[in-house]
Protein backbone atom coordinates (compact mmCIF):
# COMPACT_ATOMS: atom_id res chain seq x y z
CA UNK A 1 0.00 0.00 0.00
CA UNK A 2 2.88 2.46 0.68
CA UNK A 3 4.20 1.51 -2.53
CA UNK A 4 1.59 2.69 -4.53
CA UNK A 5 1.27 5.73 -2.40
CA UNK A 6 4.45 7.07 -2.93
CA UNK A 7 3.99 5.73 -7.18
CA UNK A 8 0.97 7.85 -6.98
CA UNK A 9 2.69 10.71 -5.32
CA UNK A 10 5.60 10.62 -8.04
CA UNK A 11 3.21 10.31 -10.75
CA UNK A 12 1.63 13.43 -10.02
CA UNK A 13 4.42 15.10 -8.66
CA UNK A 14 5.99 14.50 -12.37
CA UNK A 15 2.50 15.41 -14.27
CA UNK A 16 3.00 19.04 -12.23
CA UNK A 17 6.49 19.20 -12.68
CA UNK A 18 5.71 18.95 -16.55
CA UNK A 19 3.07 21.75 -16.54
CA UNK A 20 5.82 23.87 -14.74
CA UNK A 21 8.13 23.66 -17.00
CA UNK A 22 5.36 23.69 -20.03
CA UNK A 23 4.43 26.88 -18.69
CA UNK A 24 8.21 27.95 -18.21
CA UNK A 25 8.22 28.26 -22.14
CA UNK A 26 7.29 31.08 -24.44
CA UNK A 27 4.12 30.82 -26.64
CA UNK A 28 4.00 31.84 -30.34
CA UNK A 29 0.79 31.49 -30.61
CA UNK A 30 -1.44 34.13 -32.32
CA UNK A 31 -1.65 36.81 -35.45
CA UNK A 32 1.90 38.52 -36.27
CA UNK A 33 3.10 40.96 -38.75
CA UNK A 34 6.42 41.54 -39.74
CA UNK A 35 8.40 44.35 -38.96
CA UNK A 36 10.53 45.40 -42.22
CA UNK A 37 11.96 48.18 -41.28
CA UNK A 38 13.86 46.35 -38.22
CA UNK A 39 14.15 43.04 -40.07
CA UNK A 40 17.32 41.67 -41.98
CA UNK A 41 16.54 39.71 -45.13
CA UNK A 42 20.15 38.78 -46.27
CA UNK A 43 20.41 37.90 -50.43
CA UNK A 44 16.79 37.72 -50.54
CA UNK A 45 14.85 40.76 -52.10
CA UNK A 46 12.86 42.79 -49.35
CA UNK A 47 8.88 41.46 -49.54
CA UNK A 48 6.32 43.84 -49.41
CA UNK A 49 4.65 42.58 -46.43
CA UNK A 50 4.31 39.70 -44.20
CA UNK A 51 2.12 37.99 -41.70
CA UNK A 52 2.58 34.69 -39.54
CA UNK A 53 -0.12 32.77 -37.98
CA UNK A 54 0.78 30.26 -35.40
CA UNK A 55 -1.53 28.13 -33.62
CA UNK A 56 -0.58 25.72 -30.60
CA UNK A 57 -2.12 22.39 -29.43
CA UNK A 58 -1.64 19.38 -28.05
CA UNK A 59 2.44 20.99 -27.88
CA UNK A 60 2.38 21.21 -31.47
CA UNK A 61 2.92 24.34 -33.12
CA UNK A 62 1.04 25.26 -36.58
CA UNK A 63 2.66 27.92 -38.65
CA UNK A 64 1.13 29.95 -42.01
CA UNK A 65 3.28 32.08 -43.13
CA UNK A 66 2.19 34.72 -46.06
CA UNK A 67 4.64 36.86 -48.14
CA UNK A 68 4.01 39.71 -49.98
CA UNK A 69 5.56 40.31 -53.09
CA UNK A 70 5.55 41.89 -56.58
CA UNK A 71 4.95 38.44 -57.78
CA UNK A 72 2.15 37.81 -55.48
CA UNK A 73 1.32 36.07 -52.01
CA UNK A 74 3.17 33.26 -51.17
CA UNK A 75 1.88 31.12 -48.56
CA UNK A 76 3.99 28.41 -46.81
CA UNK A 77 2.94 25.94 -43.68
CA UNK A 78 5.14 24.34 -41.13
CA UNK A 79 5.00 22.26 -38.33
CA UNK A 80 6.69 22.60 -35.15
CA UNK A 81 6.69 19.64 -32.39
CA UNK A 82 9.51 20.47 -29.55
CA UNK A 83 10.09 16.74 -28.68
CA UNK A 84 13.86 16.76 -29.97
CA UNK A 85 12.67 13.87 -32.52
CA UNK A 86 12.62 13.71 -36.27
CA UNK A 87 9.67 14.63 -38.19
CA UNK A 88 8.46 14.68 -41.54
CA UNK A 89 8.19 18.52 -43.12
CA UNK A 90 5.32 20.06 -44.95
CA UNK A 91 5.94 21.69 -48.62
CA UNK A 92 7.14 21.26 -52.03
CA UNK A 93 11.08 20.15 -50.57
CA UNK A 94 9.60 17.83 -48.05
CA UNK A 95 12.34 16.08 -45.74
CA UNK A 96 12.79 15.94 -42.39
CA UNK A 97 12.70 18.41 -39.43
CA UNK A 98 13.40 18.25 -36.05
CA UNK A 99 12.40 20.94 -33.20
CA UNK A 100 13.42 21.40 -29.73
CA UNK A 101 13.13 23.96 -26.88
CA UNK A 102 17.04 25.21 -25.70
CA UNK A 103 16.14 27.14 -22.97
CA UNK A 104 13.34 30.01 -23.66
CA UNK A 105 14.31 29.69 -27.59
CA UNK A 106 12.44 27.65 -30.01
CA UNK A 107 15.21 25.74 -32.41
CA UNK A 108 14.59 24.18 -35.38
CA UNK A 109 16.49 22.51 -38.02
CA UNK A 110 15.33 20.55 -42.04
CA UNK A 111 16.83 19.22 -44.47
CA UNK A 112 15.01 18.59 -47.72
CA UNK A 113 14.92 15.20 -49.15
CA UNK A 114 17.28 15.66 -52.16
CA UNK A 115 19.82 17.18 -49.09
CA UNK A 116 19.74 20.67 -51.24
CA UNK A 117 18.48 22.54 -49.13
CA UNK A 118 19.04 22.98 -45.54
CA UNK A 119 17.95 25.61 -42.64
CA UNK A 120 18.47 26.64 -38.97
CA UNK A 121 15.92 28.68 -37.10
CA UNK A 122 16.07 29.93 -33.73
CA UNK A 123 12.91 31.70 -32.61
CA UNK A 124 13.08 34.00 -29.23
CA UNK A 125 9.83 35.99 -27.63
CA UNK A 126 10.54 39.57 -25.70
CA UNK A 127 9.49 39.26 -22.15
CA UNK A 128 6.41 41.56 -23.31
CA UNK A 129 5.29 38.49 -25.72
CA UNK A 130 4.85 41.58 -28.04
CA UNK A 131 8.17 40.79 -30.43
CA UNK A 132 9.48 37.43 -31.36
CA UNK A 133 12.66 37.55 -33.23
CA UNK A 134 13.30 34.51 -35.33
CA UNK A 135 17.30 34.33 -36.53
CA UNK A 136 17.11 32.21 -40.07
CA UNK A 137 20.73 30.30 -41.68
CA UNK A 138 19.83 28.67 -45.03
CA UNK A 139 22.05 26.90 -47.13
CA UNK A 140 21.32 25.81 -50.51
CA UNK A 141 22.92 25.58 -53.99
CA UNK A 142 23.35 29.09 -54.17
CA UNK A 143 24.77 29.13 -50.79
CA UNK A 144 24.22 30.28 -47.40
CA UNK A 145 22.25 33.37 -45.60
CA UNK A 146 21.30 34.73 -42.55
CA UNK A 147 18.40 36.49 -41.69
CA UNK A 148 16.62 37.96 -39.03
CA UNK A 149 13.07 38.29 -39.28
CA UNK A 150 11.51 40.67 -36.42
CA UNK A 151 7.65 39.88 -35.69
CA UNK A 152 5.72 41.60 -33.67
CA UNK A 153 1.54 41.29 -32.57
CA UNK A 154 -0.97 43.71 -34.12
Amino acid sequence: MARLLLLTIAYFGLGFYARMVADDHPDFSGHWILNLDHSKFGKLPKPTGMTLVATNEDGKMHAVQTMDSQGGPVTTESNWVPDGKEHDALGANGGKTITRWEGKTLYNERKSSDGLFEEKIWLTLSKDGKTATEKVWAKGPEGSDLRTLVWQRP
